[in-house]
């Protein structure tokens, strides 16, 4: 099974892809077989965040307008969604990762200090 290599963006995932020899796809690239990845590898990326909280109007109407009394807005349980304008690729990076065992987080670290 080949693994899923996860990038933030399309130039980081471009620059990954230039140290091997690959093939691109529709929202994706299949990196050949080499010693690093012998079976071969698939190479995606995300488009800034895929998937967010959904706007607190959608779990109770109330919270349309609210001030500083309602606060916090603690939902019972959070949902998500895609993002809007996202969703293709979205369906790339999902179909991707139910295919494979492995998948490598090669995004952007943030670290807080």
């Amino acid at each position: 099974m080949k693994p899923v290599i996860l990038a933030e963006k399309p130039s980081q995932a471009k620059a990954y892809a230039d140290a091997f020899t690959s093939r691109k796809h529709d929202g994706y690239m299949e990196i050949n077989p080499c010693p690093t990845f012998p079976e071969g590898a698939f190479l995606t990326w995300g488009v800034g965040h895929l998937v967010e909280l959904k706007e607190p109007h959608t779990y109770n109407p109330s919270w349309k307008r609210w001030s500083l009394g309602s606060l916090p807005i603690l939902p019972e349980r959070y949902e998500f969604q895609v993002a809007q304008g996202k969703y293709k690729q979205f369906q790339v990076v999902k179909k991707l990762i139910r295919g494979t065992n492995t998948v490598i987080n090669a995004c952007d670290v943030h670290i807080s200090l």
